[in-house]
């Protein structure tokens, strides 16, 4: 063998020594959990303006056969509202969503929104204490904390299993591929501090008040357990659903999201602290939008992204691509569904 041939066995050999190489790097960012994966992103559904709770509403069973026609999705999370804020908060309506949701072909991660219990006081919801209907929401919704709804239930970790916290079985967190996931119980109506409407026979009372300063707590400390934890496995990146839209549409000079300043404060300050991409995920405006918006400082966080739900009237789905080795992690693309256009 000459010279020539012996640099072009060389050069052939280097190439293939660095292919494999490469192989092997993919292979084992793949074995150490680092793959891409999908998931569906719903909210403010199923509504209708039926008394009859058991009513058709084709709309969202057009949604769920679209998810299931999709085998690659991990899981669906709901940012809340699973009626309208016109209908009645009986345990027949939380009975026949549950039963809703027992036809979806994943885990199902639902957080709760202010439709459901915070707004339950009005007239034409049935005039019920709040407190009441999130007691009995929890007790249906969150029966087992820890573990998701639909019809095949994931196992995540649950506020509740926190010593001190087991009032919140809502709030759940769940890793995947290093990806950190949380849900916060955040609701509109100004995080449950509006006045109740006038002339029902339900009455705000000091418990009421506290309530909202419990779940504030709460929310802040798993907010920051979240944010611990990424830095600590030093996760690719972190999504937080909540279900309010916390006025994120509004300068300083507006004071009627003052519910959820806290929760919008911590965020910003440990999303800049930790430098990956964040995302933050609600419904409730029933809006679909991706931008980056200020929070309360009027501070540009370039790795913070807000994503809001499609909502009622207008029920899809967004499907969210998640690859850990890519620079922004989260990607967002509209799936709408033909049969609900």
């Amino acid at each position: 063998m000459n010279k020539t041939q012996l640099t072009t066995v060389a050069l052939v050999g280097a190439l293939l020594l660095a292919t494999v190489s490469a192989q092997a790097e993919r292979e084992e960012k793949y074995s150490r959990g680092q793959g891409t994966f999908e998931f569906a992103l719903i909210g403010d559904t199923p509504y209708f303006n039926n008394v009859d709770p058991g009513a058709d509403y084709p709309p969202f069973d057009h949604l769920v056969e679209d998810i299931n026609r999709n085998r690659k999705l991990q899981w669906v999370m709901h940012a809340g509202d699973i009626k309208n804020g016109s209908t009645e908060c009986s345990d027949a309506l939380f009975h026949d969503r549950l039963a809703r949701f027992s036809h979806i072909e994943k885990p199902l991660i639902y957080t709760p929104g202010d439709n459901e219990w915070t707004d339950c006081h009005r007239i034409n919801n049935g005039q019920y204490q709040p407190l009441e209907r999130l007691a009995r929401l929890r007790e249906l919704f969150f029966a087992v904390p820890g573990m998701t709804l639909g019809a095949v239930p994931m196992q995540v970790e649950s506020q509740a299993q926190t010593p001190g916290y087991e009032e919140f079985p809502e709030n759940v967190r769940w890793s995947h591929n290093r990806v950190l996931f949380a849900t916060l119980h955040i609701v509109g109506s100004n995080n449950a501090l509006a006045p109740f409407q006038s002339g029902t026979s339900a009455v705000r009372t000091q418990a009421d008040d506290d309530e909202v300063a419990r779940r504030n707590a709460a929310n802040l400390a798993w907010l920051n357990a979240t944010f611990d934890q990424a830095e600590r496995d030093r996760a690719p990146g972190v999504l937080i659903m909540i279900q309010a839209n916390p006025g994120l549409e509004f300068d300083q000079s507006v004071t009627d999201r003052y519910g959820f300043e806290d929760f919008l404060a911590m965020l910003e300050q440990r999303t800049a602290a930790f430098g990956g991409p964040v995302v933050l995920a609600h419904g409730d405006s029933h809006y679909f939008r991706i931008d980056k918006p200020r929070l309360l400082n009027q501070a540009f966080l370039p790795n913070l992204t807000r994503v809001e739900t499609f909502g009622s009237g207008n029920v899809h789905w967004i499907r969210v691509q998640v690859d850990p080795r890519s620079d922004n992690v989260f990607r967002f693309q509209q799936e709408i569904v033909e049969k609900n256009r």
